[in-house]
Protein backbone atom coordinates (compact mmCIF):
# COMPACT_ATOMS: atom_id res chain seq x y z
CA UNK A 1 0.00 0.00 0.00
CA UNK A 2 1.61 3.13 -1.18
CA UNK A 3 1.48 6.38 1.11
CA UNK A 4 2.14 9.38 0.28
CA UNK A 5 3.28 12.00 3.69
CA UNK A 6 3.22 15.54 3.82
CA UNK A 7 4.61 17.44 6.91
CA UNK A 8 3.94 21.01 6.81
CA UNK A 9 2.96 22.82 9.84
CA UNK A 10 0.04 24.93 9.46
CA UNK A 11 -1.04 26.58 12.36
CA UNK A 12 -2.00 30.20 11.03
CA UNK A 13 -4.93 31.43 12.69
CA UNK A 14 -7.04 34.85 11.21
CA UNK A 15 -6.97 36.01 15.43
CA UNK A 16 -6.81 39.52 16.50
CA UNK A 17 -8.25 40.55 19.56
CA UNK A 18 -11.96 41.04 20.07
CA UNK A 19 -13.52 43.68 20.22
CA UNK A 20 -15.60 45.00 23.36
CA UNK A 21 -19.30 44.66 23.24
CA UNK A 22 -21.01 47.84 23.28
CA UNK A 23 -22.06 48.47 26.89
CA UNK A 24 -19.52 46.20 28.76
CA UNK A 25 -16.29 46.96 30.51
CA UNK A 26 -12.92 45.45 31.83
CA UNK A 27 -13.48 44.68 35.39
CA UNK A 28 -11.67 42.06 36.37
CA UNK A 29 -8.23 40.18 34.44
CA UNK A 30 -6.20 36.96 35.32
CA UNK A 31 -2.39 39.38 35.02
CA UNK A 32 -0.55 41.37 32.61
CA UNK A 33 -1.72 40.36 28.99
CA UNK A 34 1.32 38.56 27.51
CA UNK A 35 2.53 39.18 24.35
CA UNK A 36 0.89 36.82 21.95
CA UNK A 37 -2.45 37.54 22.98
CA UNK A 38 -3.96 38.65 19.69
CA UNK A 39 -1.35 37.32 16.98
CA UNK A 40 -2.38 34.74 14.48
CA UNK A 41 0.22 32.76 15.05
CA UNK A 42 3.53 31.69 17.21
CA UNK A 43 5.96 28.72 15.94
CA UNK A 44 5.03 25.71 17.78
CA UNK A 45 1.70 26.72 19.39
CA UNK A 46 -1.75 26.82 18.81
CA UNK A 47 -3.37 30.50 19.30
CA UNK A 48 -7.19 30.39 20.28
CA UNK A 49 -9.81 32.96 21.85
CA UNK A 50 -13.14 32.31 23.22
CA UNK A 51 -15.97 35.09 24.63
CA UNK A 52 -18.79 33.05 26.77
CA UNK A 53 -20.78 33.97 29.40
CA UNK A 54 -19.27 31.65 32.03
CA UNK A 55 -15.18 30.69 31.93
CA UNK A 56 -16.17 27.34 31.77
CA UNK A 57 -18.07 27.72 29.09
CA UNK A 58 -15.02 29.69 27.27
CA UNK A 59 -12.71 26.89 28.33
CA UNK A 60 -14.66 24.27 26.92
CA UNK A 61 -15.11 25.79 23.27
CA UNK A 62 -11.23 27.21 23.61
CA UNK A 63 -10.40 23.58 23.47
CA UNK A 64 -12.70 22.58 21.02
CA UNK A 65 -11.00 24.84 18.69
CA UNK A 66 -7.95 23.73 19.68
CA UNK A 67 -8.49 20.51 19.03
CA UNK A 68 -10.67 21.06 15.44
CA UNK A 69 -6.97 23.12 14.32
CA UNK A 70 -5.26 20.02 15.56
CA UNK A 71 -7.29 17.70 13.63
CA UNK A 72 -7.22 19.94 10.77
CA UNK A 73 -3.27 20.06 10.76
CA UNK A 74 -3.15 16.06 10.84
CA UNK A 75 -6.17 15.85 7.79
CA UNK A 76 -3.41 18.09 5.73
CA UNK A 77 -0.85 15.99 5.82
CA UNK A 78 -2.23 12.73 5.88
CA UNK A 79 -2.98 11.28 2.39
CA UNK A 80 -3.59 7.36 2.08
CA UNK A 81 -3.74 4.95 -0.99
CA UNK A 82 -7.02 3.27 0.16
CA UNK A 83 -8.37 0.01 -1.05
CA UNK A 84 -11.49 0.63 -2.26
CA UNK A 85 -12.99 -2.40 -4.23
CA UNK A 86 -16.22 -4.99 -3.06
CA UNK A 87 -14.61 -7.67 -5.27
CA UNK A 88 -11.94 -9.07 -7.49
CA UNK A 89 -11.55 -8.77 -10.78
CA UNK A 90 -9.95 -12.24 -12.39
CA UNK A 91 -8.56 -11.86 -16.09
CA UNK A 92 -6.32 -14.90 -17.56
CA UNK A 93 -6.08 -16.36 -13.75
CA UNK A 94 -4.37 -13.00 -12.48
CA UNK A 95 -6.97 -11.04 -9.80
CA UNK A 96 -6.39 -7.39 -9.93
CA UNK A 97 -7.93 -4.52 -7.28
CA UNK A 98 -9.16 -0.76 -8.13
CA UNK A 99 -7.69 1.87 -5.86
CA UNK A 100 -8.47 5.63 -4.83
CA UNK A 101 -6.84 8.04 -3.10
CA UNK A 102 -8.58 10.01 -0.23
CA UNK A 103 -7.85 12.64 1.67
CA UNK A 104 -8.53 12.08 5.37
CA UNK A 105 -11.51 14.14 6.57
CA UNK A 106 -11.18 16.57 9.98
CA UNK A 107 -14.34 15.23 11.65
CA UNK A 108 -12.89 12.15 11.60
CA UNK A 109 -9.44 12.47 13.02
CA UNK A 110 -10.85 14.53 15.83
CA UNK A 111 -12.14 11.64 17.02
CA UNK A 112 -8.27 10.84 17.93
CA UNK A 113 -7.82 9.57 21.35
CA UNK A 114 -4.96 11.55 21.23
CA UNK A 115 -6.73 14.29 20.03
CA UNK A 116 -9.64 14.47 22.50
CA UNK A 117 -7.51 14.04 25.63
CA UNK A 118 -6.05 17.51 24.52
CA UNK A 119 -6.32 19.26 28.23
CA UNK A 120 -6.06 23.07 28.61
CA UNK A 121 -3.53 22.32 31.79
CA UNK A 122 -1.13 22.01 28.62
CA UNK A 123 -1.89 25.41 27.63
CA UNK A 124 -0.59 29.18 29.03
CA UNK A 125 -4.32 31.14 28.95
CA UNK A 126 -4.93 34.77 30.08
CA UNK A 127 -8.51 35.84 30.68
CA UNK A 128 -10.65 39.09 31.00
CA UNK A 129 -14.05 39.42 32.40
CA UNK A 130 -16.14 42.13 31.38
CA UNK A 131 -19.25 43.30 32.62
CA UNK A 132 -22.42 46.00 31.65
CA UNK A 133 -23.68 47.29 35.12
CA UNK A 134 -26.88 48.51 33.66
CA UNK A 135 -27.69 44.76 32.50
CA UNK A 136 -25.75 43.04 35.15
CA UNK A 137 -24.66 40.82 32.34
CA UNK A 138 -20.97 39.41 31.92
CA UNK A 139 -18.96 37.44 29.93
CA UNK A 140 -15.07 36.40 29.93
CA UNK A 141 -12.59 36.46 26.88
CA UNK A 142 -10.49 33.64 27.23
CA UNK A 143 -6.77 33.28 25.46
CA UNK A 144 -5.47 29.70 24.96
CA UNK A 145 -1.68 29.22 23.86
CA UNK A 146 -1.21 25.69 23.80
CA UNK A 147 1.47 23.67 22.37
CA UNK A 148 1.72 21.95 19.50
CA UNK A 149 5.04 21.15 17.30
CA UNK A 150 6.04 19.80 14.54
CA UNK A 151 7.01 16.80 16.27
CA UNK A 152 4.10 16.83 17.83
CA UNK A 153 1.87 16.58 14.36
CA UNK A 154 4.64 13.83 12.68
CA UNK A 155 4.08 11.86 16.28
CA UNK A 156 -0.06 12.33 15.36
CA UNK A 157 0.07 11.49 11.80
CA UNK A 158 1.94 8.43 12.35
CA UNK A 159 -0.22 7.40 15.25
CA UNK A 160 -2.99 7.89 13.01
CA UNK A 161 -1.46 6.08 9.64
CA UNK A 162 -0.97 3.37 12.19
CA UNK A 163 -4.10 3.31 13.83
CA UNK A 164 -5.70 3.28 9.85
CA UNK A 165 -3.45 0.55 8.29
CA UNK A 166 -4.67 -1.91 11.41
CA UNK A 167 -8.16 -1.43 10.13
CA UNK A 168 -6.60 -2.01 6.69
CA UNK A 169 -5.42 -5.62 7.91
CA UNK A 170 -8.74 -6.25 10.19
CA UNK A 171 -10.99 -5.70 6.94
CA UNK A 172 -8.30 -7.98 4.79
CA UNK A 173 -8.49 -10.89 7.19
CA UNK A 174 -11.96 -11.13 7.34
CA UNK A 175 -12.30 -11.08 3.85
CA UNK A 176 -9.83 -13.69 3.64
CA UNK A 177 -11.76 -15.92 6.73
CA UNK A 178 -14.48 -16.26 3.97
CA UNK A 179 -12.30 -18.87 2.25
CA UNK A 180 -12.19 -20.39 5.31
CA UNK A 181 -15.10 -20.84 7.39
CA UNK A 182 -15.07 -23.51 10.08
CA UNK A 183 -18.22 -22.58 12.53
CA UNK A 184 -21.48 -20.54 12.48
CA UNK A 185 -20.20 -18.62 15.51
CA UNK A 186 -17.29 -17.65 13.34
CA UNK A 187 -19.67 -16.21 10.76
CA UNK A 188 -21.56 -14.52 13.43
CA UNK A 189 -18.60 -13.09 15.25
CA UNK A 190 -16.88 -11.54 11.70
CA UNK A 191 -20.87 -9.87 10.90
CA UNK A 192 -20.88 -8.36 13.94
CA UNK A 193 -17.38 -7.06 13.98
CA UNK A 194 -17.30 -5.81 10.27
CA UNK A 195 -20.69 -3.88 11.47
CA UNK A 196 -18.30 -2.03 14.38
CA UNK A 197 -15.42 -1.13 11.98
CA UNK A 198 -18.49 0.44 9.62
CA UNK A 199 -19.89 2.31 12.24
CA UNK A 200 -16.12 3.41 13.38
CA UNK A 201 -15.19 4.62 9.66
CA UNK A 202 -18.39 6.56 8.92
CA UNK A 203 -20.23 6.99 6.03
CA UNK A 204 -17.90 9.29 4.57
CA UNK A 205 -14.83 6.51 4.46
CA UNK A 206 -14.00 5.01 1.01
CA UNK A 207 -13.92 1.33 2.61
CA UNK A 208 -17.21 1.45 4.01
CA UNK A 209 -18.21 0.07 0.62
CA UNK A 210 -16.14 -2.71 0.66
CA UNK A 211 -16.82 -3.53 4.51
CA UNK A 212 -20.96 -3.84 3.26
CA UNK A 213 -20.01 -5.83 0.74
CA UNK A 214 -17.35 -8.17 3.20
CA UNK A 215 -20.38 -8.35 5.13
CA UNK A 216 -23.35 -9.58 2.69
CA UNK A 217 -20.88 -11.91 1.44
CA UNK A 218 -20.99 -13.52 5.17
CA UNK A 219 -24.29 -13.38 5.33
CA UNK A 220 -25.02 -15.37 1.77
CA UNK A 221 -23.17 -18.12 3.03
CA UNK A 222 -26.11 -18.61 5.79
CA UNK A 223 -28.13 -19.64 2.56
CA UNK A 224 -25.73 -22.15 1.26
CA UNK A 225 -24.95 -24.22 4.38
CA UNK A 226 -27.02 -27.38 4.46
CA UNK A 227 -27.87 -29.99 7.02
CA UNK A 228 -26.62 -33.42 6.15
CA UNK A 229 -27.54 -36.69 7.22
CA UNK A 230 -24.49 -38.86 9.10
CA UNK A 231 -26.39 -41.43 10.54
CA UNK A 232 -30.25 -42.22 10.64
CA UNK A 233 -31.69 -45.02 12.29
CA UNK A 234 -34.51 -45.55 14.09
CA UNK A 235 -34.38 -44.17 17.39
CA UNK A 236 -31.14 -41.95 16.67
CA UNK A 237 -30.22 -39.26 13.95
CA UNK A 238 -26.85 -37.71 13.13
CA UNK A 239 -26.23 -34.60 11.32
CA UNK A 240 -23.25 -32.43 10.30
CA UNK A 241 -23.43 -29.03 8.89
CA UNK A 242 -22.07 -28.87 5.21
CA UNK A 243 -20.59 -25.41 3.56
CA UNK A 244 -18.56 -25.46 0.27
CA UNK A 245 -18.06 -29.29 0.62
CA UNK A 246 -16.66 -28.73 4.20
CA UNK A 247 -17.65 -29.79 7.66
CA UNK A 248 -18.82 -26.54 9.46
CA UNK A 249 -19.01 -26.34 13.48
CA UNK A 250 -21.54 -24.82 15.73
CA UNK A 251 -22.01 -24.52 19.26
CA UNK A 252 -25.79 -24.23 18.33
CA UNK A 253 -28.47 -26.97 19.10
CA UNK A 254 -31.13 -27.14 16.45
CA UNK A 255 -34.60 -27.19 17.36
CA UNK A 256 -36.18 -30.87 16.55
CA UNK A 257 -39.67 -32.04 15.36
CA UNK A 258 -41.63 -34.73 14.38
CA UNK A 259 -44.62 -35.92 13.13
CA UNK A 260 -44.90 -39.02 15.38
CA UNK A 261 -41.39 -39.43 17.71
CA UNK A 262 -41.14 -37.63 21.32
CA UNK A 263 -38.47 -37.36 24.16
CA UNK A 264 -35.11 -35.61 21.94
CA UNK A 265 -31.97 -35.68 23.60
CA UNK A 266 -30.19 -33.47 21.44
CA UNK A 267 -26.39 -32.79 21.86
CA UNK A 268 -23.06 -31.78 19.80
CA UNK A 269 -20.40 -34.20 19.25
CA UNK A 270 -17.85 -32.62 17.66
CA UNK A 271 -18.69 -31.24 14.65
CA UNK A 272 -21.87 -33.73 15.07
CA UNK A 273 -25.58 -33.02 16.61
CA UNK A 274 -26.57 -36.40 17.63
CA UNK A 275 -30.41 -36.68 18.23
CA UNK A 276 -32.22 -39.05 20.12
CA UNK A 277 -35.81 -40.03 20.39
CA UNK A 278 -38.60 -42.47 21.13
CA UNK A 279 -40.00 -44.00 18.39
CA UNK A 280 -42.50 -45.95 20.17
CA UNK A 281 -45.60 -44.33 18.54
CA UNK A 282 -44.06 -44.32 15.45
CA UNK A 283 -45.51 -46.69 12.34
CA UNK A 284 -44.02 -48.93 9.48
CA UNK A 285 -46.94 -47.47 7.35
CA UNK A 286 -46.28 -44.04 8.06
CA UNK A 287 -43.89 -41.38 6.51
CA UNK A 288 -42.02 -40.93 9.53
CA UNK A 289 -39.76 -38.45 9.79
CA UNK A 290 -37.38 -36.16 12.04
CA UNK A 291 -37.45 -32.14 11.35
CA UNK A 292 -34.62 -30.61 11.83
CA UNK A 293 -33.98 -26.44 12.32
CA UNK A 294 -31.04 -23.91 12.91
CA UNK A 295 -31.72 -20.46 13.10
CA UNK A 296 -28.36 -18.62 11.67
CA UNK A 297 -29.08 -15.09 12.19
CA UNK A 298 -32.38 -14.46 10.23
CA UNK A 299 -32.04 -17.37 8.19
CA UNK A 300 -33.38 -20.74 8.82
CA UNK A 301 -31.90 -23.82 7.21
CA UNK A 302 -33.84 -27.09 7.93
CA UNK A 303 -34.13 -30.63 6.75
CA UNK A 304 -36.13 -33.36 7.27
CA UNK A 305 -34.93 -36.92 7.94
CA UNK A 306 -37.53 -39.87 6.66
CA UNK A 307 -37.14 -43.30 8.85
CA UNK A 308 -39.20 -47.02 8.94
Amino acid sequence: MKKILIIALSLILPLCTFAQKKGFKLVEKSGEKPEWVGKGSVKDFIIVQSDKPTIDEAKADAMQKVRAEIASSVATNVMRTVNSYTQKTIEDGNATTNATMSIESTSKIAKMPAIQGVSITKAETYQELFKNKKTGEEYYNLYVKYPFSQFDLVELVTAYEKHEKEIDNQIAEYEDGLDNIESVEQIDAAIIALGALSKELGSDDARVDRISGISNRYIAIYDNIIIDIVNNVKGQLTVRLVYNGKTVATSQKPRVSSNCAAQFNVKNDDNNVIINYNADYCYDQDDNYIEIRFRFGSKFVKEKAYFK
